[in-house]
């Protein structure tokens, strides 16, 4: 499954050149992943209420063109590859008003027990929702 976010460039995510901070890439990718995963059935606070966390434990990030204040940002996220303890997502930004790219990236996240703050197996009843290309 593929989900796409709809995002507005804000003028307190800019940089002091005029486009959108780097850093804040990171954050689109975490709204996207966050609506993938209420999309698909298992909202943020049903993670939190079966005692786990998800960690990002690594992260890219493609840099193609800049976005600027007020764009209009598409960001389309799926669920790419999954183990025990483990899922990587991945997105491609776009700019439908100027027609163009703007960023592509993963994300891997591990599934972290909120007691022993240790890596843990994902339960069951969620292991099913992160197999590429279900739900």
């Amino acid at each position: 499954m593929k989900s796409t976010t709809k995002l507005s460039v804000r003028s307190y995510e800019l940089d002091s050149f005029g486009h959108v901070n780097n850093a804040t890439y990171l954050q689109y990718f975490e709204v996207a992943r966050c609506d993938w995963l209420a999309q698909a059935g298992l909202p943020f606070l049903e993670i939190q209420c079966a005692g786990i966390q998800i960690v990002i434990a690594d992260a890219t990030v493609k840099f193609l063109t800049p976005a600027f204040f007020s764009d209009e940002l598409s960001v389309m996220c799926w669920c790419d590859a999954t183990t025990g303890a483990s899922m990587s997502f991945s997105y491609v930004i776009e700019c439908e008003s100027r027609g163009v790219r703007i960023a592509t990236g993963t994300t891997k996240g591990v599934c972290i027990d909120t007691i022993t703050g240790k890596p843990r197996r994902w339960p069951a009843a969620f292991r099913d929702i992160f197999v590429p290309g279900t739900v």
